[in-house]
């Protein structure tokens, strides 16, 4: 067998083309409201709700004078139901901070609703102020005027705002509107109904308010003697905050504050427990200790965000002084309540101990270590879990270092459907950071909850934990979210998984909302479950875990561990590496080269073939996301390519956004990359098989309060898309795709197949990856990539000055051909070094 050369990855920076004039191709089209069957009668009956608000509106700027809310903050929420089975027609653009009537949070065919035994209906609440009530009542007269015939022409030019269509303001919203009256307490959860507080008691709530109303609010709470848990995390219009009241003193709060957009139930960061022991430790410790060769100071560091780290554990003493062990509550110690983190700790440092166990060469490890003990001890007052993720890495960047942050925690009582929540957006936030000091944020996407008295049961692997959702915060945008499978399949008990397969407990977002990203985004070792006599139910197999390392630092050092914990730390550990192997490599090239090396291996490949054969789902390659992400990474091409397999790396930047006519904000340019590719290699190979993957990695800064308005688009500032240039096609038609003014009028007629999944598959993420199987002639000519902005919130909100911001983003490309056959490591090499020196 012959044994290849190990090469360095190919990295260049900037060699992307910038479009000259860009003009993103439309989707066009616009919705209508079903017309009412009697205009005049349906207005008034409009008119008649609105001026039973009018006297609440009233009775409420007084309560508000006397606690001094300024007079231009002074008003009230209304709530707007839609007609029956008609969706509510909201402005586009509308959110908390526009002029006039302000949209706070539009639910569609909410529970609280259904629960009505109604047929379907959506909801909006609104902000209004004195002035903009006096504007939608006028606003309701000229509606009440309007006839269809007046708006012909108009409509006819896609044009409603305007003087000339006589369409008056807001036509849409009473066109489809069945009722407007006060807000109440209910109207503003937007969390699973079920968590809505029941009680007349105190509980603990999670707020987000309109960041404009922060003063205001926090008068309020002085005023009405209401008290809140930890500190406010700020986004770019909203801030969010846990506050403990009763709902009657919640409900006053909402009235008098007019600062709340939205309520949901509140959440901190918990472990999973799993307790298991090796067999045997013996001397097993002071030889592998003995071996150990600590990072350099100038090495990555792995930051324990968990339940604290033991560091007198011989194993872990070298990589971290106690001055780097940190607690988010003053009330809380640094040291290790749980176990939890000092597992993570061992295998965030080594991997699977146990496979470092045999051998006496030295241990070079890569990285050091940091704690932050993020999650409660037993009696100790919670921290809201956005706000401890905040915490944890102010205190970690006390001191300047590369890092990779792992958390192995989940938010416990937050979604589980992919929607994102208060913890996934300051995970997002903290990940995007300015746009240019990003961070890697490992997190595991959580277990199936399972304990002594309630065991995993075996009959929920069957469709590999499809009713159990992916837990917050794993769904973040930003974060790397890690799932668990097992290669470990010893000895004679039945055990749950098959080799390779999933881990039993890693859940899925196979039940998934549609619009949110596929995740896990890769899968790592997590242990494996033996099944109990009866076969119905299994608990964890002490032979088929992960050796690591013990808070009882003394008694007993080593223990096992498992599940999507190990799994994440596992991943830690890999990226750690990676980084201290490419220094330079920015942290969305690292996330970027954790997917870009993902294998499937054949007990996942074999359950995409049963899914294809049994028709029981109706995307076998979704489902196979869902499950396994983009599979394990293969460590060989994790770190280093070869003359068969080559992966060449580009870090750009493009500017999304610029002021066009009239002041608006629009799409401002794409880039187009000419690679340098082995042209000639390929098309000798002629028809032999090749494979080519393509990875797109970037971060986007969130705006959580898009989800309150139903805006799942514009949650991220922007988004980028990659498109390849297809067989038989010159470079100017590729970028007709995605530029409008691409400079070639032929119509477009390639086809673009051989793609394994598809892009649509990962279009929501910032992560993107497919992979292309085909014939070598063919991949000849694909050597230009076009990448694209989408409009996101940094197009809405022109006074954040957003626009004028800059976004990175890494592109990974390899090719890999059949062993032997060709080395395009090197054309590739020499064309690369060409065009830097160009």
């Amino acid at each position: 067998m012959v044994i290849m050369a190990l090469l360095p990855h190919l990295h260049a920076h900037n060699i992307g083309l910038a479009s000259k004039e860009f003009r993103a191709v439309g989707r066009g089209g616009t919705k209508e409201p079903s017309p009412v069957e009697n205009r005049r009668e349906h207005a008034q009956k409009l008119r008649s709700d609105l001026e039973l608000v009018a006297s609440q509106l009233d009775d409420i700027r007084k309560e508000q004078a006397s606690i001094k809310v300024p007079l231009k903050q002074r008003g009230m929420a209304i709530a707007i139901e839609s007609r029956e089975d008609e969706p509510l027609f909201v402005s586009a653009t509308a959110r908390s901070t526009t002029q006039g009537l302000k949209l706070l949070t539009l639910q569609v065919n909410p529970e609280k609703l259904q629960q009505r035994n109604q047929p379907a209906h959506d909801l909006a609440n609104f902000f209004v102020s004195r002035d903009s009530f006096k504007s939608l009542l006028n606003a309701l007269g000229k509606y009440e005027q309007w006839t269809d015939e007046d708006g012909d022409f108009a409509d006819l030019l896609g044009n409603e705002e305007t003087e000339s269509s006589r369409r008056p303001a807001n036509f849409k919203l009473f066109e489809s509107a069945s009722l407007i009256r006060a807000a109440n307490l209910r109207d503003f959860w937007t969390d699973d109904i079920d968590k809505f507080p029941r009680k007349k008691s105190q509980t603990t709530w999670e707020v987000w308010t309109r960041l404009e109303y922060e003063e205001v609010f926090s008068k309020t709470l002085d005023a009405l003697e209401i008290s809140g848990e930890g500190r406010p995390t700020q986004f770019i219009e909203t801030a969010v905050r846990n506050i403990v009241a009763t709902p009657e003193a919640m409900q006053n709060l909402i009235r008098t504050s007019g600062a709340v957009v939205e309520l949901r139930s509140a959440s901190s960061f918990v472990s999973d427990y799993m307790n298991a022991l090796p067999d045997a430790q013996g001397g097993i410790v002071t030889e592998l200790a003995r071996r150990v060769v600590p990072a350099p100071a100038s090495a990555p560091r792995i930051a324990i965000l968990d339940t604290g780290v033991n560091p007198a554990n011989t194993l872990l003493t070298s990589s971290l002084p106690r001055s780097r062990c940190y607690t988010v509550s003053d009330d809380w110690a640094v040291t290790d309540h749980d176990g939890h983190g000092t597992k993570m700790a061992g295998v965030a440092l080594f991997g699977d101990l146990a496979n470092a166990g045999s051998g006496t060469s030295p241990i070079q490890l890569s990285a050091s270590l940091e704690s932050v003990v993020v999650t409660a001890p037993v009696g100790g007052g919670d921290v809201p879990a956005h706000d401890a993720i905040q915490k944890a890495i102010e205190l970690v960047e006390s001191e300047e270092a590369a890092r990779v942050f792992c958390l192995a925690q989940t938010a416990a009582g937050e979604p589980e459907d992919g929607r994102p929540t208060s913890t996934s957006a300051v995970i997002d936030k903290l990940a995007y950071a300015d746009g240019k000091n990003t961070r890697l944020i490992c997190v595991a996407v959580g277990n199936v909850d399972h304990s002594d008295s309630e065991p995993y049961q075996v009959a929920e692997y069957i469709e590999r934990n499809r009713r159990h959702g992916i837990q917050s915060p794993a769904q973040a945008l930003n974060a790397l979210s890690i799932g668990a499978f097992t290669n470990k399949a010893n000895g004679t008990i039945p055990l749950v998984a098959p080799a390779g397969d999933l881990s039993p407990t890693s859940r899925t977002s196979q039940e998934w909302i549609a619009r949110a990203a596929k995740k896990p985004d890769i899968v790592m070792e997590g242990g494996n479950f033996q099944i109990d006599r009866g076969g119905i139910f299994s608990r964890a197999s002490a032979r088929n875990l992960v050796l690591t390392t013990s808070r009882a630092a003394s008694a007993s050092p080593l223990a096992m561990t498992g599940e999507t914990s190990a799994a994440t730390a596992a991943a830690t550990h890999l990226a750690s590496r990676l980084m201290a192997r490419y220094p330079s490599f920015r942290m969305e090239t690292i996330r970027g080269m954790m997917v870009h090396s993902a294998e499937w291996t054949p007990a996942m490949v074999a359950q995409l073939t049963d899914l294809e054969r049994s028709n029981s789902v109706s995307d076998p390659w979704a489902t196979l996301l869902s499950r396994f992400g983009w599979g394990t990474p293969n460590e060989e091409r994790l770190y280093s390519s070869t003359e068969s397999d080559m992966t060449l790396i580009v870090e750009d930047s493009l500017r999304p956004y610029e002021l066009g006519d009239s002041d608006q904000l629009r799409l401002r340019e794409m880039k187009y990359f000419k690679l340098p590719w082995p042209t000639a290699e390929l098309r000798a190979l002629n028809q032999t098989e090749v494979e080519m993957r393509c990875t797109l990695s970037y971060f986007i800064e969130p705006d959580p309060n898009a989800i309150a308005r139903n805006r799942y688009d514009r949650y991220p500032s922007h988004r980028l898309k990659f498109d390849l240039r297809r067989f038989g096609e010159s470079d100017a038609k590729a970028q007709l795709r995605y530029n409008a003014l691409a400079e070639d009028d032929l119509s477009l007629g390639a086809t673009d197949d051989g793609w394994i999944a598809g892009k649509r598959l990962s279009g929501n993420g910032t992560l993107q990856h497919d992979i292309w199987r085909g014939p070598a002639y063919r991949l000849a000519e694909r050597d230009g990539i076009s990448v694209a902005p989408v409009k996101g919130w940094w197009s809405d909100i022109r006074q954040s000055e957003r626009y004028r911001r800059r976004i990175r983003f890494s592109l990974m490309v390899s090719i890999r051909v059949p062993q032997g056959t060709a080395n395009i490591y090197q054309p590739v090499s020499v064309a690369l070094q060409n065009l830097v020196t160009v």
